[in-house]
């Protein structure tokens, strides 16, 4: 069931009646914002927890969700994917065009990645899908951060397959403040000459210049005019639209990766994006458990991706 519509709208246009929330259960304080103004209007109320790193607001956040009314489940990057599909499925059956809202705000990208995937493969005629973002507030990037030990295809099935495997590689990155990250992983993959970088801008300067910083080698490598590419957080349907524009041109002569550092919307897009296009692959490159918790207030800048996944005419 593929993405046919995507478009931006304000977070207080959400509607009124609310099939199923979906949320995450994480350490960040901001990991209760988007579902405190939300979720009064949803019939069924699910937040997901972690195995790991129960730790800084993760318990007080819990006991938030459960006060609530929402059904808090502590569960893995598999069993995620498990209990996504059968909400998804019990949303569908409970109402014919189901709408979805889900908070990606504090979602790693693993779990975003099944997400995506159980609603590209439902069964469905119609799934309507409000994924909400938080842009938190400004913390400095940390200045002893764990080193690279996850490098590979977000999950198997945004592994991308080509049937032109002597084409070369081509690197689409969202940029984030990890330091040196995004460079690394392009000396990784061996790209030659081939990377588009997309560079993130907000409402919040001080991202702006950390960014920047931190990417100061990859920019010096990328000479060619039109490939660093500036986008608006807070537009995420622009963004979508630019990323499957340049998807589909590189398509034809490169084998495109998609790589997301920085804003989980980069993530959220790179995955929808990957959905319409069965030869390109989402890369996740972290430092896994290594990777120390950090504290993420929320902001007052909360964007919303309105999508629709419809079943196409002729499988009906």
């Amino acid at each position: 069931m593929p993405l046919k519509t995507a478009s931006t709208q304000q977070f207080e246009n959400i509607p009124a009646s609310v099939d199923l929330l979906l949320c995450a259960c994480g350490y960040e304080s901001r990991a209760i914002h988007v579902a405190s103004r939300a979720s009064t209007l949803a019939r069924r109320k699910l937040a997901f927890g972690f195995d790991s790193q129960h730790e800084l607001y993760y318990e007080q956040n819990k006991a938030w969700f459960q006060s609530q009314g929402f059904v808090v489940r502590d569960v893995s990057d598999t069993e995620f994917d498990l209990h996504i599909q059968q909400a998804i499925s019990d949303a569908c059956v409970a109402t014919a065009t189901p709408m979805v809202v889900v908070d990606v705000s504090c979602m790693n990208r693993v779990r975003l990645a099944h997400l995506v995937n159980a609603l590209n493969s439902s069964t469905a005629n119609v799934i309507d899908v409000m994924f909400a973002y938080n842009l938190a507030e400004y913390s400095a990037p940390s200045l002893d951060e764990a080193p690279t030990s996850v490098a590979e295809p977000v999950i198997p099935e945004f592994a991308g397959w080509t049937t032109y495997p002597e084409r070369p590689p081509a690197a689409l990155i969202g940029l984030g403040y990890e330091q040196s990250r995004a460079i690394g992983i392009v000396d990784h993959l061996e790209i030659n000459n081939a990377a588009w970088a997309f560079i993130p801008r907000g409402p919040i300067d001080e991202y702006s210049t950390s960014v920047d910083t931190a990417n100061q080698s990859l920019f010096d490598m990328i000479h060619v005019d039109g490939r660093k590419i500036l986008y608006d957080v807070m537009n995420p349907a622009s963004l979508f639209r630019e990323v499957n524009s340049l998807v589909e041109l590189l398509k034809q002569i490169y084998n495109p990766i998609l790589i997301p550092f920085g804003p989980k919307i980069f993530a959220l897009v790179s995955l929808l994006v990957a959905s319409l296009h069965g030869e390109v692959g989402v890369w996740r490159v972290s430092s896994g458990t290594m990777g120390k918790a950090t504290e993420r207030a929320a902001s007052s800048y909360t964007t919303v991706l309105r999508t629709t996944f419809q079943r196409d005419a002729e499988r009906t």
